[in-house]
């Protein structure tokens, strides 16, 4: 089986990263695309901290429902497209550790990525997760324009 992992974030960029991965997946025999989106964590919001842990359980249940809404319609388009399965993964902390870490520990053979994201700084050259991604992978790493 080829694993390929595909961050993704909702963005142009990373639409066109599950294309190419679909494209990856028909010259592979049996391939398994997981779809990777990752929220970050409430810990990372300062203002969480200090109005206590049921607003944290509210952010966490609305990223968990946005998150899965957005890998459901990327599978359910894409699926039509390729033989390979698809699974999805919902995780949150920092983007380009969560993706590095889980593709390290599913020992996933590649992982396809949008160049950049929706992030502040959207206009940069190479998103700073991709970047990040690109430098401590240990799996080959295929940025998408």
């Amino acid at each position: 089986m080829y694993k390929i992992l595909v961050p993704v974030d909702g963005s142009e960029p990373a639409s066109r990263a599950v294309k190419e991965a679909v494209v990856i997946a028909e010259g592979k025999e049996h391939t398994e695309i997981t779809l990777m989106y990752v929220s970050p964590s409430p810990v990372y919001y300062p203002y969480f901290a200090t109005v206590g842990p049921s607003i944290e359980a509210d952010v966490k249940e609305v990223e968990e429902k946005e998150g899965n809404k957005l890998l459901d319609s990327i599978i359910e388009k894409e699926s039509a497209n390729t033989k390979a399965a698809f699974r999805k993964k919902h995780l949150y902390g920092i983007a380009a550790k969560e993706i590095c870490d889980y593709a390290n520990d599913t020992k996933q053979d590649m992982i396809v990525m949008g160049n950049r994201g929706l992030g502040a700084f959207g206009q940069v050259i190479l998103g700073s997760v991709s970047n990040k991604v690109l430098n401590l992978a240990h799996c080959p790493v295929l940025i998408v324009k």
